[in-house]
């Protein structure tokens, strides 16, 4: 993903990962693209770098992991404040992951964490069935973070992919709500 980054002209990614091995892989692999820099380290402490020093974190797979292992919810909960520590006000975090809302939110929704949260779920690739709505387009959640009652998930193997904005008047999720809709439909 973050060599099609540098081809689109992005300037400075830094990709990180616990396994000094793929560290060193990825290294000589892309040796000749200046825009990637890569470190080993572990996402739960990214100690090394400043407070509010990224624009924007992007995640794929690695919460995914973190809630296989042991002490998950302590791993996660590690992983999504030092993220929340090192975006800037108003940075982004993309979250790529397997877990539905039920499984996520409450991971994302750390009490000193003011993301306003925006889902979208995407059906794996190569998909055949028929889906009823624009993949572009956000999805609503219950103000308990939930997929609304009703809710037909058409693939059972979609990505969720999580929006998360860094605010600082934010509390919690503040994403498209059922009673968010409503409003706006009833105004």
């Amino acid at each position: 993903m973050s060599e099609d980054m540098a081809a689109d002209g992005y300037m400075e990614i830094i990709n990180i990962d616990i396994s000094s091995v793929i560290i060193e892989m990825m290294r000589k692999k892309y040796f000749d693209l200046a825009q990637l820099q890569y470190m080993q380290m572990d996402v739960r402490d990214m100690s090394k770098f400043s407070d509010e020093s990224f624009d924007c974190a992007i995640d794929k797979g690695t919460l995914d992991s973190l809630m296989c292992g042991v002490e998950a919810p302590l791993s996660a909960a590690q992983m999504v404040l030092e993220v929340d520590r090192l975006l800037k006000p108003g940075g982004v975090f993309m979250l790529i992951t397997y877990g539905d809302p039920s499984a996520r939110i409450p991971h994302l929704n750390q009490p000193v964490c003011s993301w306003k949260i925006v889902l979208y779920i995407l059906p794996r690739s190569g998909f055949k069935g028929n889906i009823r709505r624009s993949v572009f387009d956000p999805v609503p959640l219950t103000e308990s973070g939930r997929l609304p009652e009703g809710f037909v998930l058409e693939d059972p193997d979609s990505h969720y992919i999580y929006v998360c904005k860094k605010g600082q008047e934010l509390t919690g999720i503040d994403s498209p709500t059922l009673s968010h809709l409503k409003l706006q439909d009833s105004e």
